[in-house]
């Protein structure tokens, strides 16, 4: 997949933290809002939108891309 291709995306919850987990990030989901954070910082990777996925754009932000 090309990097814009990837940013348009919509991911579940676990494509995100698979990959997140290739970067040696720890992701996971949280119970009271659903969003995907940094189990380690609590930091926010991303919000789900209304079917519940995650904007391959922000995964690939909080990576670093």
């Amino acid at each position: 997949m090309r990097y814009w291709e990837a940013c348009e995306a919509q991911v579940t919850a676990a494509e995100a933290i698979e990959e997140c987990r290739k970067y040696g990030i720890e992701a996971a989901v949280r119970d009271c809002d659903g969003a995907l954070i940094d189990k380690e910082s609590g930091e926010v990777i991303g919000l789900p939108d209304d079917s519940g996925e995650f904007h391959g754009g922000d995964v690939l932000g909080f990576l670093g891309y």
